[in-house]
């Protein structure tokens, strides 16, 4: 039984169209975040030198959910790298066996950030985005309340 060639594509193409429309849904987010313009459901980015007011950013609905999608594979759970548990805000700031790892008001020296900063966490997985990195500091910067 012979195929045409169109007929043999189809699924390919369809595929490659699904994979071009998720390239292009992130490009345009990165984009935007870059450009420092909201995207639905972003909050937007704090300029240089800028404070946030302490209830810009939620850790309970901003920063947890960072944390959950990107560092409980190693700081979660059962596993916890270095003694530093991020499963909930208590457990964050109670810090790892190297002391504490959020410094409330101060993102140069709080290693939570740091270490994301200069690519060495998370050791496994995607890096962060942008905005996502931008929240944490925010959060810190704010203060690292428990809201």
């Amino acid at each position: 039984m012979a195929t045409s060639s169109s007929t043999r594509n189809r699924p390919c193409r369809a595929g490659q169209f699904k994979l071009l429309l998720a390239l292009a849904t992130v490009l345009i987010s990165l984009l935007a975040a870059c450009a420092g313009q909201e995207t639905p459901g972003s909050q937007p980015a704090v300029l240089p030198g800028e404070t946030p007011s302490a209830s810009a950013v939620s850790f309970s609905k901003d920063v947890l959910p960072i944390l959950q999608s990107r560092c409980m594979k190693c700081h979660g759970g059962e596993k916890t790298e270095k003694g530093l548990n991020m499963t909930s805000y208590e457990k964050l700031m109670a810090g790892s066996q190297k002391g504490a790892a959020v410094i409330p008001g101060d993102v140069d020296k709080s290693p939570f950030v740091q270490l994301i900063l200069q690519g060495k966490m998370p050791k496994s997985g995607p890096k962060l985005l942008p905005a996502q990195l931008q929240v944490l500091i925010d959060w810190v910067r704010a203060g690292a309340l428990n809201n």
